[in-house]
């Protein structure tokens, strides 16, 4: 069983980044964090798609990473930001 502790230090971490970027929306956030997380650790978990009319989008599908690996990024965000 994954210890429920990582749960309010997830929240907590959360809080303190959102808090140093008032102005970001809180999905907005939420991307620039797996964008960021993704292009530090070589492309994880970046889906790429490029639309009929040459338009690309791109998303992060970070499902399989282990909270506690996400905790040492956050924790390095919440430190010295992006």
């Amino acid at each position: 069983m994954r210890d429920p502790q990582r749960i309010q230090k997830v929240l907590e971490l959360l809080d303190e980044i959102w808090i140093r970027y008032p102005d970001m929306r809180f999905n907005q956030l939420i991307y620039n964090l797996q964008r960021d997380y993704s292009h530090k650790n070589g492309g994880v978990g970046e889906i790429r798609e490029v639309e009929k009319d040459g338009f690309a989008r791109v998303g992060f599908d970070l499902f399989n990473l282990e909270d506690d690996q996400f905790i040492n990024y956050l924790k390095s965000v919440a430190e010295n930001g992006f």
